[in-house]
């Protein structure tokens, strides 16, 4: 049986690399499924996930959510005989506070399925799960090993740019994921001029992207949430977010990989709070 198993997963190994070369995937995105996520955090999750994936060096992503109803688990019929498909399923460990995500990767062509699962102490630690780590995960899975162009690590410095000239931005260009906040983990902008902002704290934030001109205006959607004023004493936090404006900023992008300008947020003065605005500075995360 196990010697069954291994020359199966031999094949297999075979079957992806004449189809797809070394290093080069083609993938369709099934997105993410769970029993134990409300749509909002499915569907926020399975953005995040599709995101990471489009940012990957040699992964060619085609999304294909809209094939599937919401939060459930891929027809096998509906998986092409040319890419690989794949989508993860999220689960609460049963009697205790952690996450499993078990990823599936399906080969039509070969009709071998691989799947891997890894814990996480939190659904937050899931969010948290970088780029580079969704990828050396999805590779391991398929090669047995971590893979990878070492030279990608080359690409970790961010050049130091001047404010001047500012870069004309799209919402095509802004797509990725930005970091420089203080209390902010990271900040993930979609083509689609949607995304969302992950507190240190473990908040989330969803946002919606304009432009006008060359400045860039990014919002604060939905309800306050006292987590969003981490620099505010909690108590004061929870009172101002009642009555809160949304959080936004207005931004210029000043290179490729850099975004300047002001943060409209709550403030604290002496004792009490207030609107105000602070500068920040946004690099893209590589």
């Amino acid at each position: 049986m196990k010697k069954g198993f291994i020359f199966l997963t031999f094949i297999f190994f075979l079957n992806l690399c004449c189809l797809f070369g070394e290093s080069n995937w083609s993938i369709d995105f099934y997105g993410v499924s769970s029993e134990d996520l409300d749509k909002n955090m499915a569907e926020m999750t399975s953005d995040l996930y599709y995101t990471q994936l489009c940012e990957i060096k040699n992964f060619s992503v085609s999304d294909k959510r809209d094939a599937i109803p919401n939060n459930t688990i891929p027809e096998k019929d509906l998986f092409s005989n040319s890419n690989l498909s794949f989508y993860t399923v999220i689960s609460k460990k049963p009697e205790s506070s952690k996450w499993l995500a078990t990823m599936h990767i399906y080969n039509k062509n070969s009709d071998s399925e691989l799947t891997s699962t890894k814990e996480f102490d939190s659904y937050y630690k899931i969010l948290m799960e970088g780029k580079q780590e969704l990828k050396e995960s999805f590779i391991s899975l398929i090669q047995n090993h971590k893979s990878g162009p070492a030279k990608e690590e080359e690409s970790s410095s961010i050049p130091e740019p001047s404010f001047t000239p500012t870069i004309k931005a799209s919402t095509e260009n802004l797509a990725g994921t930005w970091q420089g906040e203080q209390n902010i983990e990271k900040i993930l902008i979609m083509r689609g001029g949607r995304g969302f902002v992950i507190f240190k704290n473990g908040a989330s934030m969803n946002i919606s992207i304009k432009i006008e001109g060359s400045t860039i205006i990014i919002s604060q959607t939905g309800k306050a949430n006292a987590s969003f004023f981490p620099d505010l004493p909690r108590q004061q936090a929870l009172e101002a977010a009642l009555t809160a404006e949304p959080i936004t900023w207005k931004l210029q992008m000043t290179a490729d990989n850099t975004l300047e300008g002001i943060k409209n947020t709550l403030l604290a003065d002496g004792d009490s709070i207030q609107s105000g605005n602070i500068d920040v500075k946004w690099s893209r995360k590589l």
